[in-house]
């Protein structure tokens, strides 16, 4: 994608637009090849981190609002930010979507404004104003109002802020981009094929999939979500929880092998069969083995994980939820201190199959 981008830009964007403005300006061309190619590559490395600013800003807001974010993937139209969980309220949502297109205006703004004070006839003036350009294009881009990309996520926000459900909200957002995606790629195919458009009519059609495609995402994303709020996690409790007893030893745990089953993390309780730690595999191995024999669980167990924990009341969106930031499968299911079992992720996905068929 960079080298494409490196490639477009120092073979077309700069050369044409250097001849233009010689043209306008009446002033002589005196530019070689390889400065061309290296404001490719400056280019390049500039439009990325527009992107990248873009999705940062999603990712503060997300953030500052008390949603953690997995990652941030690039794409030639843009990027995303991989939030761990959706918004709990339509102005959280609005709030953490519209920084985004409102940065890559900015930068569009101060892109454009820096080419015209830079000499007309030069690369860094041609390169600026495209970078100008460009990240306006992005913002208009991302504030089309079909679900997932900006404008969908705003017009979601606003449905489900006048409606109360989200799931309705995302219904009509995807619709709304489904179309918006149709629209284009019917706009591409006919410039192209009946009116002879030229190859940027193609990347119209090819804009409009990727947005019908990624609104039948979106929409299918809604209807899983409807499917996790009917069940609650006791719904699929297993009983059986791993856990071990605070006054255990190491010796003891090593012995009966726990350290190397399914359960990854265990939950350390007391004699009462209160929660009151954790433990893995490593903080057992850790422990040296002239020590193994008098050493207690409740001394090496962790503190409790709270993103390990769920109540048996919560929705089974909230395990869905936890397992994108967390990447876990067993989940201990706890009420009022006491370890009732676990909840499977696995379980999670069987069931949600089961009722597709």
């Amino acid at each position: 994608m960079f080298a494409f981008v490196t490639w477009t830009t120092a073979t077309s964007v700069i050369p044409v637009r250097l001849i233009d403005a010689s043209f306008q300006e009446g002033v002589r061309l005196d530019a070689t090849w390889p400065a061309v190619w290296a404001g490719g590559v400056v280019t390049s490395l500039l439009f990325f981190a527009c992107i990248v600013a873009h999705e940062a800003a999603h990712t503060v807001a997300a953030v500052r609002t008390g949603i953690p974010v997995r990652s941030i993937r690039l794409f030639i139209f843009g990027g995303l930010a991989e939030m761990g969980r959706e918004p709990d309220r339509p102005g959280q949502e609005f709030l953490i979507t519209v920084v985004g297109p409102l940065t890559s205006a900015a930068l569009g703004g101060l892109f454009l404004t820096l080419g015209d004070q830079l000499e007309a006839v030069s690369i860094p003036a041609v390169t600026a104003r495209w970078l100008g350009e460009m990240n306006l294009a992005l913002a208009v881009f991302n504030m089309l109002p079909g679900f997932p990309l900006d404008g969908g996520r705003i017009l979601r926000s606003i449905v489900w802020a006048a409606t109360g459900d989200v799931v309705k909200a995302t219904r009509v957002a995807s619709f709304v981009g489904s179309a918006l995606g149709v629209a284009l790629i019917a706009f591409g195919l006919i410039q192209f094929l009946i009116l002879g458009g030229a190859i940027h009519s193609l990347w119209i059609a090819v804009i409009g999939w990727f947005l019908w495609s990624a609104a039948r995402s979106g929409y299918r994303d809604a209807i899983l979500r409807q499917q996790l709020h009917r069940y609650r996690i006791r719904d699929l409790l297993q009983p059986e929880s791993g856990a071990v007893p605070s006054d255990g030893t190491v010796q003891e745990f090593i012995e009966r092998g726990l350290y190397h089953d399914r359960f990854g993390l265990r939950p350390v309780v007391d004699a009462a069969g209160k929660l009151v730690g954790m433990l893995e595999g490593d903080d057992v191995r850790d422990v040296p083995l002239e020590r193994r024999v008098e050493t207690q669980l409740r001394e090496i167990a962790r503190p409790v994980d709270d993103m390990a924990v769920v109540a048996p009341d919560d929705q089974l969106s909230v395990v869905i939820d936890k397992a994108y930031e967390t990447e876990r499968r067993l989940y201990f299911v706890v009420e009022d201190g006491y370890v009732l079992g676990i909840v499977d992720t696995v379980d999670v996905v069987n069931t949600l199959r089961a009722r597709k068929r």
